[in-house]
């Protein structure tokens, strides 16, 4: 008795590319980076904000995400366009991370009411 839940699989010539081998563009890398400094800038200081006066900290460090928002938003823009274009899960969750962290901080500096400054301009307050 050997029946087969599935369908007999052919034998591809050409395997599937992982995320492993693929050659990345150097702005993707340095992205990736930075996104990935981000984060672990970010969890710790939010864990750490329940602390009374710790969440002072991450009100100080949102406010510098917000001041290079414009920059993060693109950059993190095109990697999230090139990484979903060629399957990259990991680069695609970064990306996608460090937009979140920048609405996130939007809305810190916002909550906070303190004035809200984009690569030197003020925008508010």
């Amino acid at each position: 008795m050997s029946d087969v839940f599935w369908e007999a699989q052919e034998d591809d010539d050409e395997p599937e590319q992982s995320e492993l081998t693929f050659r990345r563009p150097w702005w993707v890398t340095v992205g990736a980076v930075v996104d990935l400094l981000i984060l672990l800038v970010v969890v710790p200081v939010g864990v750490l904000s329940l602390i009374p006066f710790v969440f002072l900290v991450y009100v100080f460090f949102a406010q510098v995400l917000v001041w290079i928002s414009p920059v993060l938003v693109v950059v993190n823009a095109a990697i999230l366009w090139w990484s979903v274009r060629r399957r990259q899960a990991a680069t695609t969750a970064l990306a996608a991370l460090g937009i979140a962290f920048v609405t996130l901080a939007f809305v810190v500096v916002n909550l906070w009411q303190s004035p809200v400054v984009v690569l030197g301009v003020t925008l508010s307050r």
